[in-house]
């Protein structure tokens, strides 16, 4: 399945779906286990719950653009050196952390709102296009798209 964005073709990767208990989907709360010696305060996403969710290692190395839909709607586009990485080992696995401030907050506000959707019953489906300009494409689909799940434009500075 394609997504096509601009002049761009994302190839369809998963449907996220987190770990599930007898109960429903597996709430975490990585922050307890969190040694936080310098009394570091929860950054604004860190209170959770956050969900445990992975995708197929065959992405391990690959480069590029990825785009988050929550039912047919694009919530939010990224770019990523290793596509395997950043969603299995960051946005999929909550490091204790990045739940304070000073951590990674998107992957944070990113696996949050990827629950929440999940919870109200939406589907949320992953696409990914293999880039070396990611960095481009990223910034003008943030930039053309506005997903509400941005912050930001993209890095615009890393664009040559």
């Amino acid at each position: 399945m394609i997504l096509k964005i601009q002049n761009y073709e994302f190839d369809f990767i998963c449907n996220i779906m987190p770990e599930l208990t007898s109960q429903g989907y597996l709430e975490i709360f990585p922050q307890d286990r969190y040694e936080n010696k310098k009394n570091l305060p929860l950054n604004k996403y860190g209170h959770g719950p956050f969900c445990k969710f992975t995708i197929n290692r065959k992405f391990l190395g690959l480069s590029g653009v990825y785009v988050i839909l929550v039912d047919d709607d694009i919530q939010y586009v990224g770019e990523c050196e290793d596509f395997f990485k950043r969603f299995s080992m960051g946005y999929g696995n909550i490091s204790p952390r990045n739940c304070f401030e000073g951590g990674q907050i998107t992957n944070c506000r990113i696996n949050s709102r990827i629950l929440s959707a999940l919870k109200s019953n939406l589907k949320v489906r992953l696409y990914f296009l293999e880039s070396s300009d990611r960095f481009k494409v990223e910034h003008e689909l943030i930039s053309g798209i506005k997903p509400v799940w941005n912050k930001t434009s993209g890095k615009p500075s890393k664009i040559l």
